[in-house]
């Protein structure tokens, strides 16, 4: 007759085996928190060890990947101010005839009879919005621009490819947008500057 298997249960040694940590295998199946930010750290640590040889490493990762990222973000905002400076100035508005250049269509204004109205009282901020809308429309009559409704004064700076008008447009639209967006009052000498520059754009063609 085959004997039967027995099994013994010892419970102090199975309770030894359970607190010994050489025995917890489902620990090493877990997961550890490794955060994204902790694997740049590493994968730093580990570049600044090499240039380093080891030294100085540890004390001046942290501030360098700090120094980094910093140039980074003042990359991508100077990067955004070249495109959109207008997002950058703060806007002004003064006087009773304001309007924005997004809501008008620069093929309905009569600029002659506007910019006279506009001197006659003064109000030299609306005369100098009057006479770059009117350059504008002088671009577009050209053909040198695809004028629309929904684009941005530095999207016809970039779009003008005369290189003997641009600098004078480039120099016109700068002084629209600290008018428009920025701190600055305009007068009777920037109206007449404006004017000039524009002139100068007209020159280029006739």
């Amino acid at each position: 007759m085959l004997q039967a298997d027995s099994i013994i249960y010892d419970v102090k040694k199975i309770a030894e085996y359970q607190s010994d940590k050489d025995y917890d295998y489902g620990a090493q199946l877990e997961t550890p928190d490794y955060s994204i930010w902790d694997m740049i750290m590493d994968w730093f640590n580990r570049l600044m060890m090499e240039i380093f040889q080891g030294k100085y490493s540890e004390k001046y990762t942290a501030p360098i990947l700090i120094s980094v990222f910093v140039l980074i973000v003042a990359a991508i905002v100077y990067f955004i101010y070249l495109k959109r400076p207008e997002l950058f100035l703060r806007a002004k508005r003064t006087g009773s005839l304001q309007y924005d250049i997004e809501e008008e269509n620069i093929h309905a204004i009569d600029f002659d009879t506007e910019i006279a109205k506009a001197l006659s009282v003064k109000d030299f901020r609306y005369a100098v919005r009057l006479v770059y809308l009117q350059t504008l429309r002088f671009l577009s009559e050209q053909k040198l621009i695809d004028w629309q409704i929904h684009k941005t004064p530095t999207d016809y700076r970039y779009e003008l490819q005369n290189l003997s008008m641009k600098p004078h447009f480039s120099e016109l639209t700068n002084e629209f947008l600290k008018v428009r967006y920025g701190n600055y009052d305009a007068s009777a000498t920037l109206f007449e500057k404006m004017q000039s520059l524009q002139n100068a754009m007209k020159g280029g063609i006739e």
